[in-house]
């Protein structure tokens, strides 16, 4: 995978493992290692497998054999620059990691803040530091967390048990103090490790309520913890990237949207976000098209119903008009036609989805290209997104995991990069988001207006009627009289579709949402302004998109409450 090219959204299995396997048994750990992979490959068949390992020997090695043996991709992933990675090999071990390293991509992560070279060179803390830093890396990028382990949990800096207790607990030795996270206490997709049990030359064998040689999926479930099969939650996860996947494949190959390539961005800045400016196109295309859909489905809906209303009201009220009760059942039938076809093909949440992941992806981009972090040093931008709102969403965190891989490994913006950003997202009265909400609020509260004179005009016109045919019923021909009828019987269908498609589309609510987003960039326009610190203005960029996250939170919930007409269950 290129750092400026996704192709299809892969599924990630980040390696954690110990070096010194027992010889006796690596063939039937190989064999659950062998399970897995034909098992994700024959239930998840628009899922690439992407391998992220660090390369070290035992488990490592021995997952990378396996993954090029069934076509997977292979990222190596150093847990600090190369030169001080092969510090730990020798000899033919040496030779081995030069080859794989050379065979496939890698990323290098760089030292920490805190640390110097000459330190890290050497066995100890700050050494173990890195590697803490590759678990958390892996852990927090991956979807599934393959551990060749022994199931002991001990204090040792970057080792496998710690691997394992972040990836399920995100607790890191990275941050001092640091508390378990909030999605500890919310559903979550991001703890799903897959343990293939081993023994250890080091230590012998694996914890006594464990069997080397098998295998479990193992989650954070207090009740089952260890499973045989994939739990379904999980399924449903990667059934949805699977579906994003497929979409995808129809879209045109050039998908890149001007809204995430602000002016004067560096080459090398615009390569290293390249995955996630491409995927925002891909889901901001998709979005739009079922956009569209979804409307075609409302309107066509709406109008049937309004049709086969006059049609009916013809049918019952003249005389020798008998024919429309052929277009009753015609413009019925349209009305459920569409209504079903939206239903079964999904498109209201794909179009919910795709627009939330996009507007994820915006957010991801430009904290990336104005170098905000994370207060957390092992946390990353995709933690931020929907944390505990919707396990249902749980696979747009999947795919931002995949999009922010090399950014959040070894990309460092400079001034420049933060000034486009602060250009391109925040913008100005014409621009950026700034200009975008200005424009959106003032276009939604017009529709709003527009929805409340259509529907006073139309009760008016009943009034009028009904006081002509009460006032002056005596000089008034027959089919006058009945058309007065039928234009009182039809002018509620009309006033009823017209708010039902406000209330569907949210008008009212969205002109507000807009108005406080509006409010929201304002604010940061100006307080971005008043200062030239790049560590406020980071500060400021992370807390508006925490904003623009949350209000893209309730903007799905609230469309999830208004399904298409005839279904009573949010799509």
């Amino acid at each position: 995978m290129n750092t400026n090219e996704i192709q299809q959204i892969p599924l990630v299995i980040g390696v954690t493992g110990h070096r010194d396997l027992v010889d006796a048994e690596i063939p039937g750990v190989r064999a659950r290692i062998e399970a897995l992979f034909s098992l994700l490959k024959n239930n998840f068949p628009d899922l690439p497998l992407l391998v992220l390992t660090g390369l070290a020997e035992g488990a490592d090695r021995l997952v990378v054999e396996v993954a090029a043996e069934f076509d997977s991709g292979i990222v190596n992933v150093l847990p600090m620059p190369k030169s001080l990675y092969e510090l730990d090999f020798r000899d033919e071990s040496l030779g081995e990691f030069s080859r794989l390293e050379a065979r496939y991509r890698t990323i290098e992560l760089p030292l920490l803040t805190q640390s110097r070279a000459e330190d890290v060179a050497l066995q100890g803390h700050q050494r173990d530091l890195q590697y803490e830093r590759l678990g958390s890396f892996l852990a927090a990028h991956s979807h599934i967390l393959l551990a060749l382990w022994d199931g002991k949990y001990n204090r040792a800096v970057g080792g496998t048990g710690q691997v394992v207790d972040f990836h399920q607990r995100d607790v890191s030795a990275l941050a001092d103090g640091q508390s378990r996270s909030r999605l500890d206490i919310s559903d979550d997709e991001s703890d799903l490790v897959y343990h293939v049990v081993c023994s250890r030359e080091s230590s012998g064998l694996p914890n006594d309520e464990l069997e080397p040689c098998t295998a479990s999926w193992f989650t954070r479930n207090d009740m089952t913890p260890r499973v045989a099969v994939l739990p379904q939650r999980y399924v449903d996860v990667f059934e949805s990237v699977q579906m994003f996947n497929r979409d995808s494949r129809a879209l045109p190959s050039d998908t890149s949207h001007f809204d995430l390539d602000p002016v004067d961005v560096p080459k090398n800045a615009a390569e290293a976000c390249g995955a996630i400016r491409q995927v925002y196109g891909m889901s901001d295309t998709l979005s739009s098209r079922y956009q569209k859909r979804v409307l075609w489905a409302l309107r066509t809906t709406l109008l049937s119903t309004v049709l086969a209303g006059l049609c009916f009201i013809v049918y019952a009220d003249f005389s020798g008009q008998g024919s429309f009760i052929w277009g009753y059942f015609l413009f019925v039938g349209l009305a459920l036609g569409s209504y079903w076809l939206a239903q079964g093909l999904d498109w209201q949440r794909r179009y919910l989805d795709y627009r939330v992941l996009a507007e994820g992806l915006r957010v991801q981009f430009y904290w990336a290209l104005g170098g905000v972090e994370m207060e957390n040093p092992s946390r990353y931008s995709h933690d931020s997104f929907f944390q505990g709102r919707d396990l249902q969403l749980g696979w747009i965190r999947n795919v931002m995991r995949v999009t922010g891989l090399h950014v959040d490994a070894d990309f460092k913006p400079t001034e420049d990069e933060l000034a486009a950003t602060i250009k391109g997202w925040v913008g100005s009265d014409n621009s950026g988001q700034l200009g975008y909400y200005r424009h959106k609020a003032g276009d939604k509260l017009s529709k709003h207006k527009q929805t409340g004179w259509v529907t006073a005009a139309t009760f008016m016109l009943g009034l009028v009627a009904a006081a002509v045919l009460a006032f002056g019923s005596d000089y008034l021909h027959g089919s006058t009289s009945n058309w007065l009828v039928a234009i009182m019987g039809l002018l509620p269908i009309v006033a009823a579709s017209r708010q039902n498609y406000a209330h569907r589309l949210a008008e009212r609510e969205l002109a507000a949402q807009y108005n406080h987003m509006l409010n929201v960039f304002e604010n940061a326009h100006r307080l971005l302004k008043q200062t030239e610190s790049a560590a406020e203005q980071q500060s400021i960029l992370r807390d508006l998109g925490d904003a623009a996250l949350n209000e893209n939170a309730q903007w799905v919930l609230r469309q999830r409450e208004r399904p298409l007409p005839g279904s009573d269950a949010a799509a």
